[in-house]
């Protein structure tokens, strides 16, 4: 069952004519945190969440009108689509060493996230960003792997499809500070000018030549620059 509709569902209570009115709410209140608490623990919503009581903020469960009164609960969209894409960026990440899939990393409003992605609040700005230095080469699939790469964009384009409120872009981003998962500073520096490999890959013919190899001229691939890494960052829509 949707979380909308575990949370909008009517609440059945069996009250004794006895019990006083703040009884009776305290009843109330404590059967929708419970429900509230399931979801959480069956892992259907997230812990951060903000809770509105007949439209106010600042109400407590209890204060719920017993005639036509709401509570709701806005679980925080940009922590599930996180998760998720944290996931599925891993899963799929070639694997060799086991380095570069571990080396998929977390930054909430620019410092890096150590907690679990549940925990991160609503409203909050997310990257996921693979650290390697040839992290850049498999996103444009610049270097011949065993699954296909672009794996950001990939990912971001199902993760638009999966939740709606969140919106999905792929940028190359510069990093500060830091290790990979091989206990390599980063940022990673080049130590010559980047390579044009000319390679390709798609769906249908898997992977290809385009060109042959050539040395790049872009200013941001030279000797002594800065590695812009492949980023996914997500938002959510208000």
């Amino acid at each position: 069952m949707a979380i909308a509709e575990r949370l909008n569902a009517r609440i059945q209570l069996m009250v004794s004519r006895t019990m006083d009115g703040a009884q009776f709410k305290g009843l109330i209140g404590n059967r929708i945190r419970q429900e509230r608490d399931a979801l959480i623990a069956s892992g259907a919503a997230t812990p951060e969440y903000v809770r509105r009581v007949d439209g106010s903020l600042s109400k407590p469960e209890e204060a719920v009108r017993l005639h036509g009164g709401t509570v709701t609960y806005i679980f925080s969209t940009i922590a599930q689509a996180t998760a998720w894409a944290l996931a599925e960026c891993r899963n799929r990440s070639p694997v060799s060493s086991g380095a570069f899939r571990d080396s998929w990393s977390v930054l909430v409003d620019g410092k890096a996230w150590t907690k679990s992605p549940a925990q991160i609040q609503a409203g909050s700005e997310v990257w996921i960003v693979n650290t390697m230095p040839y992290a850049r080469k498999i996103e444009v699939g610049g270097q011949q792997i065993r699954v296909p790469p672009r794996i950001v964009e990939a990912v971001r384009q199902s993760l638009m499809r999966r939740y709606k409120r969140v919106k999905a872009l792929r940028a190359f981003k510069p990093l500060q500070g830091g290790r990979d998962a091989r206990g390599e500073p980063v940022p990673y520096i080049l130590r010559s000018a980047g390579i044009a490999s000319g390679i390709s890959w798609n769906k249908k013919e898997g992977w290809g030549r385009k060109h042959a190899a050539y040395v790049s001229r872009r200013k941001d691939r030279q000797a002594g620059e800065q590695m812009l890494y492949p980023t996914l960052i997500l938002t959510e829509k208000w």
